[in-house]
């Protein structure tokens, strides 16, 4: 932990020096901080294979509002593709300082402990290989493709119109984090939107327009639309990484109507077909689960 440096204010006379002094234990504090920060930490890389026998725990965000599986989309991409593999699991609720990466989320796994939705999924089809769908050369670089378009950018959107929009933040404090009392839960959502924001505007959409901001949403979402055309799933009759991926941010877009400003939630309402897609997988692999039970057990 950075402390501040011991300073001998006793020999500290003029105030001019008194402040210089003060300004300087500050800067070498905040340069420490800085440095501290920008150093990346070595994480070491991400188990390849499992035991087969051992149980799956998911640990993830619980939902909120209408959600049929977590807040986060990321947690719900890996429980979605979990019950269209049919693999068993157990999930129940954690915290980010649960996970090797420090997000969510996490698998546990017999010894092992894997963090983030595309390694865990890389994980456990290499643990499971016959859980791997079949598919061309064309099909497996479109599944990439979309892939990368909602995990990179959609959910980014996603959580600009939750954490950054004035409307979507009122519902996060409203709604988030309800098992931590009060003044402790202001105090952690407050400590963590200034991250969200600043790793948007790092990222970039956050330096943005409302208005650009949208307009890069609908495009995004158009195309998301236009790849799944008249299908069943994204590839045809059968689902894959890359639904479970949109199945995660189009839950929350179009079900969290609390914690989500409305316009993100109006421009993917615009394509119907997305929209008859979610409801079809919520009914087909989530029918009658409207919470994320504590424990609760999939598949088994």
């Amino acid at each position: 932990m950075t402390r501040f440096p011991d300073v001998n204010w006793s020999n500290v006379k003029s105030p001019v020096v008194a402040t210089t002094a003060i300004a300087g234990v500050l800067g070498v504090w905040l340069w420490s901080r800085w440095k501290r920060d920008a150093t990346p930490t070595a994480v070491p890389d991400t188990v390849q294979l499992g035991r087969r026998s051992d149980e799956i725990t998911l640990i993830g965000f619980p939902r909120v509002s209408d959600v049929v599986s977590s807040c986060s989309p990321y947690v719900a991409k890996v429980e979605a593709w979990l019950r269209f593999v049919g693999l068993p699991y157990t999930r129940k609720n954690g915290a980010p300082s649960d996970s090797p990466k420090g997000q969510l989320p996490v698998i546990l796994h017999g010894k092992n402990t894997i963090g983030d939705s595309y390694f865990i999924i890389k994980y456990l089809e290499q643990t499971y290989p016959e859980v791997v769908m079949q598919a061309s050369p064309e099909e497996q670089a479109m599944s990439v493709a979309v892939q990368h378009l909602v995990d990179d950018f959609l959910n980014k959107g996603l959580g600009y119109y939750r954490w950054v929009h004035p409307e979507g933040w009122e519902g996060v404090k409203r709604h988030f984090l309800k098992e931590v009392p009060q003044p402790m839960r202001a105090w952690l959502l407050e400590r963590m939107r200034p991250k969200v924001r600043s790793a948007m505007t790092i990222q970039g959409l956050a330096r943005h327009s409302e208005r650009d901001i949208l307009w890069m949403l609908d495009e995004a979402l158009a195309a998301l639309s236009a790849i799944l055309g008249g299908k069943k799933y994204i590839l045809g009759n059968q689902p894959c990484i890359a639904d479970a991926c949109a199945f995660g941010f189009l839950d929350s877009v179009l079900f969290d109507t609390e914690c989500i400003a409305p316009e993100l939630r109006e421009a993917a309402m615009q394509y119907d077909n997305l929209v008859s897609y979610t409801e079809r997988i919520r009914c087909a692999y989530f029918e009658g689960e409207l919470t994320w039970e504590e424990t609760a057990s999939f598949g088994s």
